[in-house]
């Protein structure tokens, strides 16, 4: 977990994860042929669940005004990535962006395990709303995540 608020206090310049202002500009610059991705099924699994990830950090830019953040662990035998961090109502919350099922979540969960002062976590997919509380996670679909992650402006 970040060192504390803000969160690009102990935010390192090196290393950073790039969003494109617009989803088309995304799908041109991907370089992927649209023919082979729109046979598919399920269009959130497009680009194996990037364009999900990159919709979602679009929408939080525009609803927290500010920065993108997210979490990384780098050990020995092993790394952990959450996609990232939104500051709601004064909280740090960690966001995972998963296009199909949730899977297992697993650095979220080890996020949320060695962090105990975190609230809760968020997971956007393309499944319903839900809450498991016992690990501290809500699912919401992914259209909800500008209003889910929206800064507390101090107005009614």
């Amino acid at each position: 977990m970040p060192s504390g608020l803000p969160l690009g206090a102990s935010a390192s310049a090196r290393k950073f994860k790039a969003l494109v202002v617009d989803i088309g500009l995304w799908h041109h610059l991907s370089g992927l042929k649209t023919e082979t991705e729109f046979q598919k099924n399920d269009l959130l699994s497009m680009y194996q669940g990037a364009m999900a990830e990159q919709f979602v950090g679009q929408e939080m830019m525009i609803s927290q005004e500010s920065d993108l953040y997210y979490w990384a662990r780098q050990a020995r035998s092993s790394t952990a990535e959450v996609d990232y961090l939104s500051v709601v109502d004064g909280l740090v919350i960690p966001i995972e962006v998963k296009s199909g099922s949730s899977g297992r979540l697993r650095s979220l969960h080890q996020l949320l395990g060695s962090n105990p002062e975190c609230p809760g976590g968020l997971v956007f997919s393309s499944g319903p709303y839900a809450e498991l509380p016992d690990h501290k996670l809500t699912f919401l679909p992914l259209y909800f995540a500008s209003s889910a992650t929206r800064r507390n402006t101090g107005m009614p």
